[in-house]
């Protein structure tokens, strides 16, 4: 069964993020309340509906307590993002991903009780500051878009063991290129390394791979 996940708010890039879950394989539920945006993805999702998404009988007859993940991307209308975000976690939203506008926006969606919070254009602009820096492979990942990097926390079961011992590159297909662990980020990784309680991973590869890790993983 293909794992469902919730789009609300269908600008460009509410619009560009449920595209892509829907090309990696995710049952997607995109909704918004203007009807032009609806009608633009409803060929690319599994389902897109126009809906109030302040009214959380709208959003419950829509199917979105139905979704593992629900993704909030309404930006600018921060009033709308905020209520918006206090009814999904109200009607039993477990992981709430939200896009913030600014760092006041994300501290009240935190607060409210959004999972993850996310900057679009500071994360863009860190990206561009890193691709500059580090141009052949940023060039690569640009260019291919079935590659990338990702970090993300360790499974509990791989705390105290050695890269060695998990062997990520034979069983899945990725490769660690480093670890953080605080502040600091360790990158001359050795397949003695030891993994400690709160370390999160970075690591390379397919998206399809690095889907399955996490899939397969998570805690």
């Amino acid at each position: 069964m293909k794992q469902q996940i919730g789009v609300v708010g269908l600008g460009k890039f509410g619009r560009s993020c449920a595209i892509r879950l829907a090309q990696l394989g995710f049952e997607v539920l995109a909704v918004d309340d203007k009807q032009e945006n609806v009608d633009s993805i409803k060929d690319d999702v599994a389902l897109a509906a126009v809906v109030d998404s302040t009214d959380p009988d709208q959003l419950k007859a829509a199917g979105i307590t139905n979704c593992d993940t629900v993704v909030l991307t309404i930006g600018a209308e921060i009033e709308r993002s905020v209520l918006t975000a206090a009814v999904l976690k109200e009607i039993g939203i477990k992981h709430l991903v939200a896009r913030s506008s600014s760092d006041l926006h994300g501290r009240l969606l935190l607060r409210i009780g959004a999972d993850d919070v996310v900057f679009p254009e500071h994360d863009m602009a860190i990206r561009l500051a890193n691709r500059l820096s580090l141009s052949s492979l940023y060039d690569f990942l640009e260019s291919s878009p079935d590659y990338d990097i990702l970090e993300v926390p360790i499974p509990k079961a791989a705390a105290g063991k050695t890269l060695r011992d998990l062997d990520y590159r034979a069983r899945f297909e990725i490769n660690v290129v480093g670890i953080r662990r605080g502040d600091e980020i360790l990158v001359t990784l050795h397949s003695d390394d030891v993994l400690q309680p709160g370390d999160r991973l970075i690591i390379l590869g397919s998206v399809a791979h690095l889907h399955r890790f996490a899939n397969q993983t998570r805690s």
